[in-house]
């Protein structure tokens, strides 16, 4: 059996096994656990959607946490509809970020630009306290958007910033080009 063919079995077994984990019960996270977080810069017609929790002062680009089992689009789509009453079409990449919490707890995040499919912003309680779109040069600088959603936004405004999403949805032998997230040029 030559190396070549020996590879594809062990890559064969490996999915085999992840299969088998995959469909198991979940155990519980040991410490440290690292929660996983996505948010959304919707820019329309010159202006951000920014909204506010009812447990924050300042306003926030609509986010939240990644749920058992959701992929990063789906936890996105999920939170921008509970949180605005919008329905998104994710874009790119435009930012991450790894916050560590404490010695057993750690943050990891990823922004995305989004566009709008259907739905008006409102707010939706009993998270979220209010919505409001922003003209974009006020949403970069607005001491009132947290620091961190500002620094989104500004990315997410410009039109060659950020990386694209894989179209890569598993197979045999994934090609480089499919597998990283680029910086578009």
């Amino acid at each position: 059996m030559s190396g070549r063919s020996h590879g594809l079995e062990s890559l064969k077994a490996d999915r085999v096994t992840a299969a088998i984990v995959a469909e198991s019960e979940w155990p519980p996270l040991p410490s440290p656990h690292t929660r996983v977080g996505v948010g959304g810069v919707l820019i329309r017609d010159g202006r951000a959607l920014v909204n506010r929790a009812v447990y924050r002062n300042r306003f926030t680009i609509p986010s939240g946490y990644v749920e058992r089992g959701e992929t990063l689009v789906g936890a996105l789509v999920r939170e921008f509809e509970e949180e605005t009453g919008v329905t998104v079409k994710v874009d790119r990449l435009v930012l991450t970020r790894h916050k560590v919490l404490s010695t057993e707890e750690s943050d990891v995040y990823f922004g995305f630009r989004v566009e709008p499919v259907t739905g008006t912003p409102e707010a939706r309680p009993p998270e979220i306290a209010e919505v409001r779109e922003v003209p974009l040069a006020e949403a970069m600088t607005a001491e009132w958007i947290s620091e961190f959603s500002r620094m989104a936004i500004r990315l997410a405004a410009d039109p060659v910033r950020g990386w694209p999403l894989a179209n890569w949805r598993g197979g045999e032998f994934p090609g480089l080009a499919n597998e990283v997230f680029p910086p578009v040029d």
